[in-house]
């Protein structure tokens, strides 16, 4: 039985849940991932992905009370489905959004029709879930994942080669940023505006040290909820 239930392996969602800790409340953690449990770092944590009905049952079962979704702006689908499963309060924790100079694209598929127009060797950081948007232009590619086999089946089915599949999980600071900008000699770095648990910012000051262009995949228009502090407060009024 839980009062809250909360989503989300991010930055917000391990202050979140400090937070709900140091309150003495009732909580459980809900992530996607190990990565994300790991996020976290909290013992109240349940990892796997759930669809509508499973969510709808989950929060029947245990007679939940709040749910807060501090899930990653660009998983969309979540949301959607936490918002259409929840019969209960409903907190959406959004991020404070930072205009950086770059390509900006609305998704990872117009990035790619830009890029297919260009010249030089491109570094991906936007994960795994959409690396098959890069297969027309893999050949010039490297793509950072999580180490894991997922991630690696994922990038192989988008026709990139192994050695230009770079498993490691971050953050990465903009020093190895640099670095690996430099080694590889990309021109350009692909990137969502991730925020500071993303490691945005360093990517950032690594692309414009290496002169490449970022090209920034920017979050959703439509998005709607409350800041991280705002949440508390809520939840302390409906506790």
């Amino acid at each position: 039985m839980y009062d809250v239930v909360l989503f989300g392996g991010t930055d917000e969602g391990h202050k979140i849940a400090d937070f709900l800790k140091h309150n003495g409340i009732n909580y459980v953690v809900c992530v996607a991932t190990e990565y994300g449990s790991e996020v976290i770092e909290n013992k109240n944590v349940i990892v796997g992905r759930m669809d509508d009905k499973e969510m709808s049952d989950f929060f029947i079962k245990n007679s939940v009370k709040l749910v807060i979704d501090a899930t990653h702006p660009y998983a969309e689908n979540v949301t959607e489905n936490i918002k259409k499963s929840c019969k209960c309060k409903y907190i959406r924790v959004i991020r404070d959004e930072k205009k950086v100079q770059g390509r900006h694209f609305d998704s990872v598929k117009s990035a790619v029709s830009f890029l297919k127009k260009t010249e030089g060797k491109i570094l991906i950081t936007t994960g795994s879930k959409e690396i098959k948007e890069f297969s027309c232009i893999a050949d010039r590619c490297f793509a950072r994942v999580l180490p894991c086999e997922e991630s690696i089946k994922l990038c192989r089915s988008a026709g990139f080669k192994m050695s230009n599949i770079i498993c490691m999980q971050g953050p990465f600071s903009k020093n190895f940023n640099t670095a690996l900008m430099r080694e590889t000699g990309v021109k350009y770095l692909v990137t969502k505006n991730s925020g500071k648990s993303g490691g945005f910012d360093e990517k950032v000051q690594a692309a414009k040290e290496c002169g490449a262009e970022l090209i920034i995949i920017d979050r959703p228009k439509t998005e709607f909820g409350v800041t991280v502090d705002e949440c508390k407060k809520l939840i302390l009024e409906n506790h």
